[in-house]
C-alpha cells in the first residue's frame, strides 16, 4: 500500500521522497520560516516565474504549497496513512520548464504513518491534521507572508480553491460509499473542526462559501470561482483569469461571448 501512496503522492501532488534531478535551486523548510531565508527565496523565485512584485511570488508559493496540504488529507482519507511532514523534513525545490517555473517538494526521511485501529482513527486524523496546519503550514506561510508582503489571509486564500475542486474531483462519481463518507468527514472536519488559531488566523481559511458561475465554453456547465487572486495578473503578460474574484461579471459576459465565437469559427 505504501509503494501505491508514495506513486500517488509524487504523480498527483509533486511530494517526493527524494530531491528531483531537475530542480535548478532547493531550500529547507527550516531555512524558509527565517526572515533572510524567506526573502531568499523570494528573490530567486519572483524572476523565474516573472512576477512584478514580491506579492505575487507569495501568493503562487500558497497555491503550489496547497499541493501538500492535500497530500496530507488524500493520504489520510484514501490510505489511512500518512507521510512525516515536518518543518525539518521538508524541502521545497523550484524548476523551470517552458518558461516558467514550478515549485515541487520532497520529505528527507520518506516515513509514511499508519492510522491506528479503527476505533481510534479520528482522533488521529486530528491530531495529524492539527500537527500538520500548526506546526508546518502556518509558519511557512506566515514567513512568506511577511517576506513577500501578500496579508496572511490573501496566503492562505489559495488553499480552500484548489482543495474544493480537488475534492469535487475525487469523489465524483466514486462508487464506494464509504470511501466517499469518509472524504466528506475529513475535509468537514478541516473546515469545522479545526480552530482558527491553528492557521495562525481569525478564522478558518477553509470555511469559505463555494460560488459557480457559468463555464467559459460550455453554458450548460458551472465552474468555481476563485476563493482569492492568485496574483496571475501581476506576473508579466498576466491578467485577470475567468474565475479570479477580482474581475466584474460583464467582462466575463464578453469573456464568454469571445471565447465561443473564436471557438465556433476555429470549427467551421
Amino acid at each position: 500500500m505504501n509503494e501505491a501512496l508514495t506513486q500517488e503522492l509524487i504523480s498527483k501532488f509533486d511530494l517526493h521522497p527524494a530531491p528531483p534531478a531537475e530542480a535548478l535551486h532547493s531550500f529547507k523548510a527550516t531555512e524558509l520560516v527565517q526572515e533572510e531565508g524567506a526573502r531568499t527565496f523570494i528573490a530567486c523565485y519572483r524572476p523565474l516565474m516573472k512576477a512584478l512584485d514580491d506579492k505575487a511570488a507569495g501568493a503562487y508559493f500558497g497555491s503550489y504549497f496547497s499541493s501538500v496540504a492535500l497530500a496530507v488529507q488524500y493520504s489520510i482519507s484514501v490510505y489511512s496513512s500518512v507521510p512525516a511532514i515536518s518543518l525539518s523534513n521538508l524541502t521545497v525545490h523550484l524548476i523551470p520548464a517552458d518558461g516558467y517555473c514550478r515549485i515541487a517538494f520532497s520529505l528527507q526521511d520518506w516515513n509514511i504513518q499508519a492510522a491506528p485501529a479503527e476505533e481510534s482513527r479520528e482522533s488521529w486524523r486530528n491530531e495529524i491534521l492539527a500537527g500538520f496546519y500548526s506546526d508546518t503550514a502556518a509558519p511557512l506561510l506566515c514567513s512568506m507572508s511577511e517576506a513577500s508582503g501578500l496579508s496572511l489571509g490573501e496566503i492562505w486564500g489559495q488553499l480552500p480553491t484548489k482543495f474544493n475542486y480537488y475534492i469535487e474531483l475525487f469523489t465524483a462519481g466514486l462508487q464506494n460509499s464509504k470511501l466517499l463518507y469518509t472524504l466528506q468527514e475529513d475535509y468537514s472536519y478541516l473546515k469545522d473542526g479545526l480552530p482558527a488559531e491553528v492557521f495562525g488566523l481569525k478564522r478558518n481559511p477553509f470555511l469559505v462559501k463555494v460560488r459557480r458561475i457559468e463555464a467559459l465554453a460550455d453554458p450548460e456547465q458551472t465552474v468555481q470561482i476563485r476563493n482569492r487572486c492568485c496574483m496571475y495578473y501581476r506576473t508579466e503578460g498576466g491578467s485577470y483569469c475567468y474565475t479570479c474574484p477580482r474581475l466584474k461579471e460583464e467582462e466575463r459576459v464578453i469573456r464568454r461571448v469571445e471565447f465561443r465565437k473564436k471557438a465556433a469559427s476555429a470549427q467551421g
